[in-house]
């Protein structure tokens, strides 16, 4: 029963997708944020966690304004969605009119350098869209460490567009011994870095004058095998489309040690957060960032 559910659910994003992905990108918006309104609706207790998220984040602005935000982030997931879902019927030159680089050649310039490379980024924006079209534009097969969907019909028909071109999935559940094996082989790797760690076992930096446990594996694996570190945050313009500036964090002047590991964590987590300060509503508040 469990599986013709999930079978009919994967159907209904397909229709939807067949829909989103045959419009203007106008229209893609607007469905996108009526989406975003249901899912709003769909879970109080989400909701209020998005809210006080933000309230943590911003203490000094006003109630209305945390509200206005917590909005404005489901209604981005709802975008977001209506996106994933329109991939298949998604060429690559639509692909090319929807997202546009500063400095595309940044990736290439630093996976020439032949110690593999990892690029960085947060649930902010299209995260998935980001890491499909910086390897579509910049020519680099990328592999990209993803969660398992629970229903492996939707997992199936995402992973359809992320492993055009060459792309790779990378599940988290093995994902340490593959991105090893990418970065030393000098290949590229993509992940998102954002979401609660496991404060037993990674690192408590900074995050909005808080303490949040972090992933420390991507500065762990750049300073042990001198990989660089590309981030980048896709910003939706206000004609739906979006905008990426490539950013490499630097780290010659660090050593493979755990200060070293914390310091290099510090400084990606400062890109995100001044992402996330100049487009808050951008960002998916929903996830519980300063759990213990």
């Amino acid at each position: 029963m469990k599986q013709f559910g999930n079978y009919v659910i994967a159907l209904c994003l397909r229709g939807i997708g067949l829909v989103c992905g045959n419009v203007s990108i106008k229209l893609r918006i607007k469905a996108g944020a009526a989406i975003g309104f249901v899912l709003r609706l769909s879970s109080k207790k989400r909701f209020r966690i998005t809210y006080q998220n933000i309230q943590l984040a911003f203490p000094e602005k006003t109630n209305a304004w945390h509200l206005k935000t917590a909005r404005g982030s489901y209604r981005n997931l709802g975008i977001i969605l209506a996106e994933i879902v329109s991939f298949p019927w998604l060429n690559d030159s639509k692909i090319k009119e929807l997202i546009h680089y500063k400095n595309i050649e940044l990736i290439d310039k630093a996976a020439s350098r032949g110690k593999g490379l990892i690029l960085l980024s947060g649930h902010y924006g299209n995260w998935e869209m980001l890491a499909y079209s910086a390897g579509l534009l910049s020519g680099i097969s990328i592999g990209i460490v993803v969660i398992h969907q629970h229903n492996p019909y939707a997992d199936a028909h995402i992973n359809t567009f992320r492993t055009r071109h060459n792309n790779s999935i990378i599940p988290t559940a093995n994902a340490a011994r593959q991105i090893v094996q990418k970065l030393r082989k000098g290949e590229t790797v993509a992940l998102l870095a954002d979401q609660a760690a496991d404060g037993a076992k990674d690192i408590f930096v900074d995050f909005f004058g808080r303490q949040a446990a972090t992933y420390e594996a991507p500065a762990a694996l750049a300073l042990k095998f001198g990989s660089p570190i590309i981030i980048g945050f896709p910003k939706r313009e206000e004609n739906g489309t979006y905008w990426v500036e490539l950013k490499e964090i630097t780290h010659d002047d660090l050593e493979y040690s755990k200060d070293g590991i914390v310091e290099l964590t510090k400084r990606h987590v400062d890109a995100l957060e001044q992402a996330v300060r100049e487009n808050p509503e951008l960002w998916a508040w929903q996830h519980n960032r300063w759990k213990k």
